[in-house]
């Protein structure tokens, strides 16, 4: 198989030599050190496609991780942002645009009765924690293998099992987790009986249940027919706060979100990435009974750069193009994604490579394997990781960039031109398999 040349990314190399010297593994997030065959560095970008500071130019499918999901520089975040900056920067005081786009949220999203402003999904996940504590006057939350909820300390344990030595003991609260903390239970996704005996067993003591309604930071993996359903009736049978992290699926998978598609409402929710379209915010969501407890002061949300005017006017721009004639970007998306996501199946398939490709249009995911369905992280952990790197590395050497995870993120801009040359590539990839397969025999 050809892979993708070092002789080509020769400026990149050099730059992460020199940044390494004075930045920390010269890169600014942990999880950008699993990109094949280095991290690059970049230059500039358009619409749905990125350059690097050595002249390639890729159709990206990365999307920042998934918040540009208008593509790269839209001409309407970037007109609102210009005149925002010329306007009003930063005031650390009260502007309309917090109003506006409270009101464009609480239109979009079904749990949305008030909503608050943070920068990250990290942060905003901390509120809605918080809350939830505060409202239930309990401390334990149960949360999910494989489900990630931002870097804090408290809400990393269960995000990467090891599959050996931190097991799930029986339906107890107490998981053999290094980092352990009392406070947090976590359990196997997509298996109501369990969440059920655990909630039996410790329901005076747990808080909120939160979950990603799709898990995209693990595979991309659907929920099973009635499990969010049942949790929902779970959480209100128990009293316990369900909070939905909808930082990738939010304003990315539909209009309002995975709870829209599923048809299922938390009572809290967190947004983040696409919600200002390539700018710092995040956003907490719920219902008036809870949120009145950040709007009495009963809980604390602070914070010098919450709702700060320049992201909320990405944010104001970016919703009002998702929004317009009745969501038709959401359509744009979706129908890309679904075409893509058949394209590679049926040339894998063409091919006899086995993969499999799980998801929505607006973000899936392919995965190297012999099983038909996977639908927990556990399940997860028979993908050949080494087969899905080389295809990785192998879509950038023709010009497709891609998430070093396997998760392909879609945007409104990617058009059919896009497509068809991504489909090209996908086939001329695993041909290069077929016959690297058929050489090892």
């Amino acid at each position: 198989m050809t892979s993708a040349g070092y002789s080509n990314f020769i400026e990149s190399r050099r730059l992460l030599e020199k940044s390494s010297l004075s930045l920390a593994g010269g890169i600014s997030s942990h999880v950008r050190r699993a990109s094949k065959p280095f991290p690059l560095f970049f230059r500039s970008a358009a619409g749905s496609h990125v350059t690097d500071v050595d002249g390639n130019t890729f159709i990206d499918y990365s999307l920042a991780w998934g918040p540009l999901i208008l593509g790269h520089s839209h001409p309407s975040v970037v007109g609102s942002i210009v005149d925002q900056v010329q306007r009003l920067d930063l005031v650390g005081a009260q502007h309309e645009l917090e109003m506006q786009v409270a009101e464009k949220i609480c239109q979009m999203v079904p749990c949305a009765d008030l909503v608050a402003f943070s920068n990250s999904g990290s942060e905003a996940v901390q509120v809605a924690l918080r809350v939830a504590r505060a409202f239930t006057q309990r401390t334990k939350i149960i949360r999910f293998e494989g489900h990630y909820h931002g870097w804090l300390e408290e809400m990393l344990i269960g995000y990467r099992p090891n599959q050996l030595f931190e097991t799930i003991q029986g339906n107890d609260l107490t998981p053999s987790f290094k980092g352990y903390d009392s406070r947090i239970c976590v359990l196997p996704w997509n298996d109501l009986s369990r969440l059920e005996d655990a909630l039996k067993k410790h329901s005076s003591e747990v808080a909120a249940i939160i979950t990603e309604p799709i898990l995209c930071n693990c595979n991309c993996l659907m929920p099973l027919p009635g499990y969010l359903e049942g949790m929902r009736d779970l959480a209100t049978r128990y009293g316990v706060i369900l909070i939905f992290d909808e930082v990738i699926t939010g304003f990315r998978v539909a209009r309002g979100g995975a709870q829209d598609v599923l048809r299922v409402t938390p009572d809290l929710a967190v947004f983040g990435k696409a919600v200002a379209g390539g700018f710092p915010l995040s956003v907490v969501a719920g219902k008036r009974e809870f949120m009145e407890l950040i709007a009495t002061g009963s809980v604390l949300h602070a914070g010098t750069f919450n709702g700060n005017p320049m992201s909320l006017a990405a944010a104001d721009a970016t919703l009002s193009v998702l929004d317009a004639d009745s969501g038709a970007a959401f359509q744009r998306i979706r129908q890309t994604g679904e075409r893509l996501m058949r394209g590679i199946r049926d040339r894998a398939s063409e091919a006899a490579i086995p993969i499999l490709v799980n998801g929505v249009g607006g973000a899936f995911h392919v995965a190297f394997t012999k099983e038909t369905a996977t639908h927990n992280y556990r399940e997860t952990l028979v993908c050949d990781l080494r087969a899905r790197d080389k295809f990785i590395e192998s879509m950038l050497s023709v010009g497709i960039y891609l998430l070093p995870d396997g998760r392909w993120y879609v945007s409104a801009v990617h058009g059919e031109a896009d497509l068809e040359i991504t489909l090209e590539a996908v086939q001329s990839v695993v041909e290069s398999y077929r016959d690297e397969l058929m050489a090892d025999r």
